[in-house]
C-alpha cells in the first residue's frame, strides 16, 4: 500500500452552472498522450493538516485545490468500497461537530501500487486554482479558462512534479509602446497569479483583476476598448511593500496593488459572491455573503485554518461487556447491521459480512453481540452500572478514557492487535520517585486523525470552536462521511503523583507569576479575538499550572529524546493529560510522548527503548539539566508578560524549550521553565519548580 495519495488535474473552471461537480475521471480516455492526469504527490496525513479540502497546494510550477467530497465519491467509485476507520469515540467525536448524519471515516483514495504500469490512475481530484497565471517571459496575465495562449504540459509520467503551464509562443517582455516582445517565439513558464479574495465566512475567490484595474469601485469595472482586454502584471522590488503594476493592454490603464495594502483599502474590494472553489458553489442571489472581503496572498498562513479530530484507538477490557461491544457497534456505517434483524440474520452475517468489521468481533459470542446490536439500537439496555454512551464531547472528554487506559493497563490486554495497542509497566528510577508515580512503555499505538472542515482569516480556536464557521465539505453542507486517517507508532508515558502535583498547584496559584500570566491571557484573547467570533471568556482558555509545567517537561524531553531515540523531534508528539478535579472527572497529571506515522517510521523502537529505567533517569536527568540555563539567559529567566504583553509563555524560548510546532499541541503556547525547576529569576517572580525535587536527587 503505497504511502502517497495521488491528485488529479481539473483545468476547466467551471462558472456557467456553479453546483456541477466535474468527473475528473471521466475523459482520461480522450486525454492527448503526451499528457498525464497526475500532477503531485502528498502524504495522508497532509490531507489533514497542510493540504487538505479548500487549501491551495503548491507544486513546483502550478497551484491546485483538493476539492470537496463531492468529487471524492467518484474517485471511490473507481477504487471500490472504500477502506474504513472504525473507531466510534472518533466518529462520536465527529458527529458532535457536524450532525448525526455523518455515518463514515474514509480513507483517502489510494493509488495501485503498479499504478505506473497498468490501470487507471485513482487519487484525490483537485482543481487548478488559482485560474488566473502570469507569464514569466512577457507579464501576460489572464485566467487558463478563456485564454488559449496558455498550454498544460505534463509530458513525463514518471515526473509529475514538471507538470506546468507555459505561454506558447511567447515573445518577451514588449517594450513601451508596443505590445509584443522582440524576442525569439518560444514557450515559457506561466506560474500561479499570486492574488485572492477571501472572507471570515470561509469563501474564497480570485482576485477581479479586470474590474478593480477599471475601477469598478469608482462606478467603472469594464474596459472601454474591448470586453476581455490583455493584461499585464509587472512587478519589482521595493522597500514600501508590494510594487506590483496591472496594465491594461487595451486602454493602457494602470493600477498598482499596493492601494489595497494603505489604510482603508479594503473598501476599493468588491462584495464576495460566497465561493467555495472547492465545491464549486456561490452563494444564491436570495442570500448574498455579507461577510468583511479581505486581500489574501496565495499560501498565507491565514488562507486555510484545518478543523480536524485526533483520538487514540484504545484496546478492549479483559472482561468485556455489552456495553463495551454496543460502543463499538455504534462505531460502524448504520448499513453494517440494517439486515440482521433476529439471532439467526447475525449467524448469516458473521459468515458474509465485510470481513475487515466481523474480525472487530472475533471472539465474542453470538449472544453477547446481539443484545449489543439491540443496546445500540436502543431496544435493550445494557444494566445499571453500565456508563452512558457519549453524544457530546469536549476536548478533555476525548481524553479521559485514553487516561484511564494509560493508568490502568492491567484492566486491559498487554497486547491488542485490532487496536494495535500494547502496554508494558516499567519500574520508575529512585531519582524519578519524588514525582513520578508510573512509567509506561507504550510499544505499540495507533491514532485515528478526522478532518471535519477548515476556517479562513480565524483559526478555529480563535472563533469559540463554533461549528458554524466552519466550511463545508460538500454541497449540502451535510457530509454523510469525512476523510480519516490511522497513524501508527510508540511512546512513553509518564504518571505524575496527583498530591504532589496538587499540593504545588495550590501553592503556584497564589504566586505573582501566576497572576502575571492569567492577565496576560485575558489581554491576549481579548486583544486577538476575531471581530467577527462568538465572545469568549478568557478563564475558559488558560489551562491550570500543572499544564504549564507538564507541558514545559514534555518539551525538554522531546529535544533530548531526539538525541537518542533515532527521530527527528518534528516527529515526537505529546499527549498531555492535565486537568484538576472537578465534580464531573477526576484529575489527572501525566504526559505521553509517541511519534506516529502511516508508514514503518512510527514503529522503529528507538523511542520506547528510553522508557527503560536506567535510559529514561538518564534522558530525564540530562533534560532537567539542561534546562537550568538558557543561552538568552538571564532575559529568558526573567521573563513574564507584564503591563500591556500579551504573550502566552514565560521563561521559555527557541534556544531552551520552544520545539517544532508538529510536535506541541498548544503551538508553543503555555510554557515557563520557572514551573518545571526553580530557576534564579529574581524574588518577585520566585516560584518552586515541580520537578526540582527530581533534579535534587540525581545531584544527592
Amino acid at each position: 500500500m503505497t504511502d502517497v495519495v495521488e491528485p488529479t488535474i481539473v483545468v476547466e473552471e467551471i462558472i456557467a452552472v456553479a453546483g456541477v461537480v466535474a468527473d475528473p475521471f471521466g475523459d482520461l480516455d480522450d486525454v492527448p498522450s503526451k499528457n498525464n492526469s497526475r500532477v503531485g504527490s502528498v502524504r495522508p496525513s497532509s490531507l489533514l493538516y497542510t493540504s487538505g479540502i479548500g487549501a491551495t497546494v503548491d507544486m513546483p510550477h502550478i497551484a491546485v485545490m483538493p476539492q470537496g467530497l463531492d468529487s471524492w465519491e467518484l474517485a471511490y467509485a473507481r477504487q471500490g468500497s472504500p477502506q474504513l476507520v472504525l473507531v466510534e469515540r472518533l466518529l462520536t467525536a465527529v458527529r458532535s461537530q457536524l450532525g448525526h448524519q455523518v455515518d463514515e471515516l474514509r480513507q483517502p483514495p489510494r493509488v495501485p501500487e503498479k499504478a505506473y504500469e497498468t490501470g487507471t490512475p485513482i487519487g484525490i481530484p483537485t482543481r487548478v486554482f488559482p485560474q488566473w497565471l502570469r507569464c514569466t517571459g512577457c507579464d501576460l496575465l489572464a485566467p487558463i479558462s478563456e485564454s488559449k495562449k496558455f498550454e498544460f504540459v505534463n509530458k513525463s509520467k514518471h515526473r509529475p512534479d514538471k507538470a506546468q503551464f507555459v505561454h506558447k509562443d511567447c515573445k518577451g517582455r514588449p517594450k513601451k509602446g508596443q505590445r509584443l516582445g522582440s524576442l525569439d517565439a518560444r514557450a515559457r513558464l506561466a506560474v500561479p497569479a499570486r492574488y485572492l479574495i477571501a472572507c471570515t465566512n470561509g469563501h474564497l475567490d480570485e482576485f477581479p483583476y479586470v474590474e478593480w484595474l477599471h475601477r469598478a469601485d469608482e462606478g467603472g469595472g469594464a474596459c472601454s476598448k474591448a470586453p476581455k482586454p490583455e493584461l499585464r502584471m509587472v512587478e519589482w522590488r521595493s522597500n514600501l511593500g508590494p510594487q506590483v503594476t496591472i496594465r491594461c493592454a487595451a486602454c493602457d490603464v494602470t493600477r498598482n496593488i499596493a492601494e489595497l495594502t494603505r489604510a482603508g483599502g479594503e473598501k476599493m474590494l468588491p462584495k464576495c459572491r460566497g465561493r467555495h472553489p472547492h465545491l464549486p458553489t456561490y452563494a444564491p442571489v436570495n442570500k448574498p455573503c455579507e461577510a468583511e472581503v479581505r486581500l489574501m496572498l496565495l499560501g498565507a498562513a491565514n488562507q486555510w485554518f484545518p478543523a480536524s479530530v485526533s483520538v487514540l484507538v484504545l484496546p478492549a477490557r479483559k472482561n468485556i461487556t455489552s456495553a463495551d461491544i454496543a460502543a463499538t457497534v455504534k462505531g460502524l456505517p448504520a448499513p453494517t447491521f440494517i439486515d440482521v434483524l433476529s439471532l439467526d440474520d447475525l449467524l448469516g452475517w458473521r459468515k458474509y459480512g465485510p470481513k475487515e468489521v466481523r474480525a472487530l468481533f472475533d471472539g465474542i459470542p453470538d449472544e453477547a453481540l446481539w443484545k449489543a446490536i439491540l443496546i445500540a439500537r436502543g431496544q435493550a439496555v445494557a444494566g445499571e452500572n453500565a456508563a452512558p454512551l457519549p453524544t457530546s464531547f469536549d476536548p478533555i472528554s476525548l481524553l479521559e478514557p485514553e487516561w484511564d487506559t494509560l493508568v490502568h493497563p492491567e484492566d486491559f490486554e498487554r497486547e491488542d492487535r485490532k487496536a494495535g495497542f500494547r502496554v508494558r509497566p516499567v519500574d520508575v528510577a529512585a531519582p524519578l520517585k519524588p514525582v513520578t508515580s508510573h512509567v509506561v512503555a507504550v510499544e505499540r499505538v495507533k491514532k485515528a486523525n478526522a478532518f471535519i472542515g477548515f476556517t479562513r482569516i480565524d483559526a478555529l480556536d480563535r472563533v469559540g470552536d463554533a461549528p458554524s464557521r466552519i466550511a463545508p465539505l460538500v454541497q449540502s453542507g451535510k457530509p454523510k462521511w469525512v476523510p480519516a486517517t490511522e497513524d501508527r507508532g510508540e511512546g512513553v508515558f509518564l504518571r505524575f503523583d496527583e498530591d504532589v502535583v496538587r499540593t504545588w498547584e495550590d501553592e503556584v496559584m497564589k504566586a505573582k507569576v501566576w497572576q502575571a500570566h492569567v492577565a496576560a491571557n485575558e489581554r491576549n484573547v481579548k486583544r486577538r479575538q476575531s471581530l467577527t467570533a462568538v465572545e469568549l471568556v478568557a478563564a475558559d482558555r488558560m489551562p491550570p499550572p500543572r499544564y504549564w509545567a507538564l507541558h514545559t517537561l514534555s518539551h525538554l524531553l522531546i529535544r533530548e529524546m531526539a538525541m537518542s531515540s533515532g527521530y527527528g523531534s518534528a516527529s515526537l508528539t505529546e499527549r498531555l493529560y492535565a486537568w484538576r478535579e472537578t465534580d464531573e472527572r477526576k484529575p489527572a497529571a501525566g504526559i505521553l510522548i509517541a511519534t506516529t506515522s502511516p508508514d514503518s517510521e512510527g514503529t522503529l523502537g528507538g523511542l520506547v527503548d528510553l522508557a527503560r529505567t536506567e535510559r529514561l533517569a538518564s534522558v530525564f536527568r540530562d533534560a532537567l539539566r539542561r534546562a537550568e540555563r538558557c543561552s538568552s539567559d538571564p532575559i529568558c529567566a526573567h521573563r513574564v508578560p507584564s503591563g500591556q504583553e500579551d504573550f502566552l509563555h514565560g521563561a521559555a524560548c527557541h534556544f531552551c524549550v520552544f520545539v517544532s510546532e508538529t510536535s506541541c499541541e498548544k503551538a508553543n503556547r503555555f510554557l515557563d521553565r520557572r514551573f518545571a525547576l526553580t530557576l534564579n529569576a529574581g524574588p518577585e517572580h520566585a516560584v518552586d519548580g515541580l520537578f526540582q525535587p527530581v533534579l535534587t536527587a540525581f545531584e544527592a
